[in-house]
């Protein structure tokens, strides 16, 4: 999709798992199964947009990323090392491809979940959602400004400057394009949400795919790097990422601990069952 200009949005992921679920005959439950979940995502999308109208001033998280790392900022050190704004280099597409990855990868880490069980599933899309709208208030009340816009002379915004020395003109959906409009927040940056999806992803996939689990931490690193090298986010961003994802898991597990139905005592030694 990317090689051919095709928008990767999360509508045409899930329709191929539809297919995939369709194959399995359980086509009705996928339908019945994340069709709140994306109805919820879909609204979170819109509602990202209304947090950059509420006249709330941008924080400056940069000069917190400068006293983290002694005056100096990691975006504008990896790009002085790395960008070459002539050429696109491998490490420019390897990052696209993983920052265009945002969206998908919940999508089929979610599928994964799904396939081998519903409540293992719903657990992590419960987490990922509450994660979503605590991040969403976080932008609403502290809206803070990324790197490329911060330092718009020593910061390249290398996923743009990319696609456009590729020049392609991407197709994007009417219902992404409706988003778009609706979603013009620039300020969305703290959290990093694009931190927080693989890692999050990787915490529910610990006990149960661990093989998974470890592929999903060496992304997240993989990740972090990106968003970082790209311009779109601060080390201080991805690192807050993860506090948020701790406390998405600590809230619907406690959840879960709470309201899910407990198993009926064994009976005593010795009793006779009727």
């Amino acid at each position: 999709m990317l090689w051919r200009g095709i928008e990767i949005e999360p509508q045409w992921v899930v329709l191929a798992v539809l297919v995939i679920a369709l194959a399995l005959g359980r086509g009705r439950q996928f339908i019945t199964d994340w069709f709140p979940f994306l109805l919820l995502f879909f609204a979170y999308e819109v509602m990202r947009g209304f947090a950059a109208k509420t006249g709330f001033a941008p924080h400056d998280v940069g000069a917190l990323e400068l006293w983290l790392f002694g005056g100096n900022l990691p975006t504008v050190w990896l790009q002085q090392h790395l960008y070459r704004p002539a050429v696109i280099s491998p490490w420019d597409w390897f990052a696209l491809v993983l920052y265009f990855m945002h969206f998908v990868l919940p999508v089929v880490v979610g599928f994964l979940f799904w396939v081998g069980s519903r409540d293992h599933y719903w657990r992590y899309v419960a987490a990922l959602l509450v994660m979503c709208f605590l991040a969403f208030v976080t932008y609403l009340f502290f809206p803070s400004t990324p790197p490329w816009l911060q330092f718009p002379h020593e910061v390249h915004k290398v996923a743009n400057e990319t696609v456009s020395k590729w020049g392609v003109s991407y197709y994007e959906s009417p219902i992404y394009g409706t988003l778009g409009r609706l979603d013009p927040n620039l300020y969305a940056a703290f959290p990093s949400l694009h931190a927080a999806f693989p890692a999050l992803a990787a915490v529910y996939a610990w006990r149960r795919y661990r093989p998974l689990a470890i592929f999903l931490l060496v992304w997240s690193v993989a990740v972090w790097w990106a968003i970082v090298y790209l311009g779109e986010h601060y080390v201080v961003d991805a690192l807050c990422g993860l506090i948020y994802v701790a406390g998405a898991t600590l809230i619907v597990e406690r959840a879960a601990a709470r309201f899910s139905p407990r198993p009926a005592p064994a009976p005593a030694p010795g009793t006779q069952l009727r």
